[in-house]
């Protein structure tokens, strides 16, 4: 009886060593890997920052870029179209 007592005593020893050590590797690996992951975080924080500064400058550079084309290619297509619905409208009215 005590004999199995004294089993399940080593096992549940066995179990909580085998806990300990998991927790070690654990800490270890998030200690190890730490530098990583903030290095990770501080190159999506430049890539953000570039990001933004490009998409700015393309904003501020190809902005009047399209509307000055716009303002070419799309009034001569608002004036047909103007002119096709004023046809249609006289036609049926």
């Amino acid at each position: 009886m005590f004999e199995l007592a004294a089993l399940f005593v080593v096992l549940g020893m066995v179990v909580v060593g085998f806990v300990l050590v998991g927790l070690l590797f654990k800490v270890v690996f998030k200690l190890v890997l730490l530098p990583l992951v903030l290095m990770g975080a501080v190159i999506k924080m430049v890539f953000v920052a570039v990001a933004v500064v490009v998409g700015l400058m393309l904003a501020v550079v190809l902005g009047p870029v399209l509307l000055l084309l716009g303002a070419i290619f799309l009034v001569p297509a608002l004036l047909v179209g103007g002119l096709a619905w004023a046809g249609i409208h006289t036609l049926t009215a």
